[in-house]
């Protein structure tokens, strides 16, 4: 293939993708980043700890993830989009609800249904939300592989026995124990950093992507 044909090739994968698109990526990547830096400075890792942050990570992401949905135009995977934020939602605002006081549902057994259900759940959705947006290879992609990572959240939280208890000592004789929150939540600030940092890195390269779009369109005009 020539580069002509290959250039061409490139531009017509974000033709029609919006402008703005990547900015909704850098803004999701913000709370994920924050989440993960929160879970490893934070030493009391306990369930409510981990509705808390994940609560709170995920009801963020939802919001951005719907003015995603309804405020770019031309969306390539706007149903899907505004599900994945109706999920985010409500799995955020009853984590939150389950971080507060006033009850004992915060459990490491709770904890792991709701991250795996939501991970699931999500995972799913922004799989079929990639190949619904196929034609635009650089868009698709960070939501194949969002998809796909938040998919192997839930699959391995799930399989976290809620009953973990593993008592451990160090070369000082520290005494500690790895339990099932401890797990769970190390999995959940292990997920956030990752996809925080593939964010990023998405929606810096989509930016360069469509400003040489941009940069070649406005050579065509200038030529025509």
């Amino acid at each position: 293939m020539s580069n002509n044909a290959a250039t061409s090739t490139g531009t017509d994968t974000l033709r029609h993708l919006p402008e703005n698109i990547w900015i909704s990526l850098l803004f999701r990547a913000l709370p994920a980043l924050a989440g993960a830096l929160v879970i490893t400075f934070t030493q009391d890792h306990n369930a409510r700890f981990g509705f808390a942050v994940f609560g709170a990570v995920v009801l963020w992401s939802g919001i951005i993830v719907g003015f995603e949905g309804i405020g770019v135009k031309g969306h390539p995977a706007r149903v899907y989009v505004l599900i994945r934020s109706l999920l985010n939602v409500l799995a955020g605002g009853f984590s939150l609800f389950m971080a507060t006081g006033g009850h004992d549902w915060a459990t490491a057994q709770s904890f792991i249904i709701t991250v795996a259900s939501w991970g699931i759940a999500t995972g799913i959705i922004e799989l079929l939300a990639a190949f619904m947006s196929r034609k635009h290879a650089m868009y698709s992609s960070e939501i194949l592989i969002a998809g796909a990572l938040t998919t192997l959240l839930g699959v391995i939280v799930a399989f976290v026995p809620p009953e973990l208890n593993d008592q451990y000592g160090g070369i000082e004789q520290i005494e500690g124990s790895l339990t099932a929150d401890v797990q769970s939540i190390g999995f959940v600030g292990a997920y956030f950093a990752i996809l925080g940092v593939l964010l990023v890195i998405e929606a810096i390269s989509l930016r360069a992507a469509l400003r040489r779009r941009a940069q070649e369109g406005a050579k065509e005009g200038a030529a025509a």
